[in-house]
């Protein structure tokens, strides 16, 4: 009697499950992201509650980060003006190893930096995509699709057909062909563009929706708003699967600013072609990452996606032009190496995929 007793009550302890303490530790936070899978209804829940508890979780040790910053430079202040004749020295023997070491990596990529200006100075190639790998970039700036979109009269049908992609295409003014024709008072090419965007759905060609949205032509909803009740599957894809991917994009974009590599490569590993997105000044996740000095990041970035190194913002900018902007004085010692790693890195892969 007492063994079967004993047994129950081992198995009733290890089913236990302690509320007080989910309560005051994740309560708050899960039922948070329990209440974004009911408004949202993503196609995969799992996998959107884990993102969202990445984010929180990154919230969480940015703040205790910054709090152990605060408390750290308190401590510091009074010894500072004792260790100051201490630190010169070392100071100035790291700026020599530096300089040393600079003056080393120089000489080893010297052709390679002459090689990337000749490609920065040349003509851009007369189509906006470039294929690499199957991965597909589209580059900023005026179009055969710009150009054609203001002209009266003007049949835009064989240029969508041959490169839907040049419909997400802005150029130096963030203006995408549909806005040049609207601009200029071609409403006929506006409705022919529409229309296009509309056909792409109804043919069930969901990839190209996909990468209008990917290259930032979000648009494209409200165009789409106007067929949503087709039928089922289109009404589901417009109204929940393309505002998740945009949101998912939204999360990659704010994890490369934050620099929380775990949610990017998260990302990466379940949706391969997020890194490719564009903005409307043209930048890409790599522009991004170096922008916001995630020097980590941004090598992590071009290693798996080479041909980012050949993606230029409107202002006609690669990653390694952004790069070059960043003070390496300001640079610590294991940002310095990742600085020049990246450095090689961008220009090898600028000169092999040219």
């Amino acid at each position: 009697m007492s063994r079967n007793s004993s047994a129950s009550c081992s198995t009733t302890d290890s089913n236990f499950i302690d509320t007080n303490y989910l309560i005051s530790t994740v309560g708050s936070t899960l039922a948070r992201g329990l209440a974004e899978l009911v408004e949202r209804r993503p196609a995969d829940p799992i996998e959107h509650l884990a993102a969202f508890l990445y984010k929180q979780a990154d919230v969480i040790r940015a703040r205790k980060q910054k709090e152990e910053n605060t408390k750290r430079v308190e401590i510091k202040k009074p010894t500072d003006e004792q260790g100051k004749p201490h630190h010169l020295p070392f100071q100035n023997q790291t700026q020599d190893l530096r300089e040393q070491e600079e003056n080393k990596r120089k000489r080893h990529i010297e052709k390679l930096i002459k090689r990337h200006k000749q490609l920065s100075t040349a003509s851009p190639a007369s189509s906006s995509i470039r294929k690499n790998d199957e991965i597909f970039i589209l580059e900023f700036g005026e179009t055969e699709l710009h150009r054609q979109a203001a002209i009266k009269n003007t049949n835009l049908s064989q240029l969508l057909r041959s490169n839907y992609r040049l419909i997400a295409s802005r150029n130096f003014q963030r203006k995408t062909p549909r806005d040049v024709a609207l601009d200029a008072g071609r409403y006929e090419n506006v409705d022919e563009i529409d229309t296009f965007c509309r056909g792409l759905l109804e043919n069930g060609n969901v990839k190209a929706i996909n990468y209008l949205l990917l290259y930032g032509y979000t648009e494209l909803v409200d165009q789409l708003k106007a067929i949503e009740n087709i039928n089922k599957n289109t009404f589901n894809f417009v109204n929940y699967q393309i505002p998740e991917l945009l949101d998912r994009i939204k999360q990659f974009k704010e994890a490369i600013i934050r620099g929380n590599k775990n949610i990017v490569e998260s990302i990466v590993h379940y949706h391969k072609k997020i890194p490719l997105y564009r903005d409307s000044d043209g930048s890409s996740s790599l522009h991004d990452a170096i922008k916001n000095r995630q020097l980590q990041i941004a090598l992590y970035l071009i290693q798996k996606y080479p041909s980012l190194a050949l993606v230029k913002d409107s202002r006609r900018r690669t990653g390694l032009d952004l790069l070059d902007l960043i003070n390496k004085v300001s640079l610590t010692g294991e940002q310095y190496d990742v600085y020049n790693e990246l450095k090689q890195t961008l220009i090898a892969a600028a000169v092999k995929h040219e």
